[in-house]
């Protein structure tokens, strides 16, 4: 069990379930976790976005994000983005 970080009623820890409700999104092509001493320390997701929308209005949605815009023609075909998601490391207690 979680033995740093809070454990639901679930028996889950929240960056777990944060994880699970991006799995069940179903809008990420794939989904990559960094691990640090046994927990899940940031999320990265990778997902195809509309090509109408607004490349400002993209960059405005998250604070950290890697995109990749391809164009063909002139006219812009394919943009993917990767998010992170850095997950709040738990509360680290005082020792004597």
């Amino acid at each position: 069990m979680e033995k740093n970080g809070e454990l639901l009623a679930t028996g889950l820890s929240k960056s777990e379930i944060q994880v699970l409700e991006m799995i069940r999104k179903r809008k990420y092509m794939s989904i990559k976790l960094t691990i640090k001493n046994g927990e899940v320390d940031v999320i990265e997701g990778l997902e195809r976005l509309d090509t109408k929308e607004r490349i400002v209005d993209v960059l405005k949605q998250h604070d950290f994000q890697n995109l990749e815009i391809k164009q063909s023609n002139g006219k812009i075909v394919c943009v993917n983005r990767i998010f992170k998601k850095k997950i709040n490391p738990p509360s680290k207690t005082k020792s004597c």
